[in-house]
């Protein structure tokens, strides 16, 4: 899925990444290093969310709003953009078309839609995601 974004400011790596956690650092550094062109990020690429529902603001980096001058699929293929969350400094890996947090009977999931459209819901185990349906 081809993300399209009407206005699209972006920031030069340096200046997104400079008061980052170091683990999500971690992973800003290998999604700029794929890319042989300097990188830039839209504001949407690294942000924070609470993924578990413990109160507590986590981060996810979605490379479909990294930008790589050189090739423009780099991040993103057919099945979706690579998304890493890093909840309590641990990091959990998936390609999703899109993500959103949803809150449902006092458990928090990470939701996304599929590939027919229909959304699925995933539960952070505190080490990795668990796909729920």
């Amino acid at each position: 899925m081809i993300r399209l974004v009407l206005l699209l400011v972006v920031f030069p790596l340096p200046a997104l990444a400079q008061d980052l956690p170091s683990a999500v650092q971690s992973v800003v550094d290998e999604a700029a290093a794929l890319c042989e062109s300097p990188v830039e990020m839209a504001p949407e690429a690294v942000v924070e969310a609470d993924l578990n529902g413990d109160g507590v603001q986590d981060w996810v980096v979605d490379t479909g709003y990294v930008i790589c001058p050189d090739f423009a699929s780099l991040y993103c293929g057919t099945s979706g953009c690579g998304i890493t969350t890093v909840i309590n400094g641990i990091r959990g890996d998936l390609i999703l078309h899109d993500w959103s947090v949803d809150t449902t009977g006092g458990q928090t999931y990470l939701t996304a839609p599929d590939d027919q459209g229909r959304r699925v819901r995933f539960l952070w185990t505190g080490s990795e995601w668990l796909f729920k349906g």
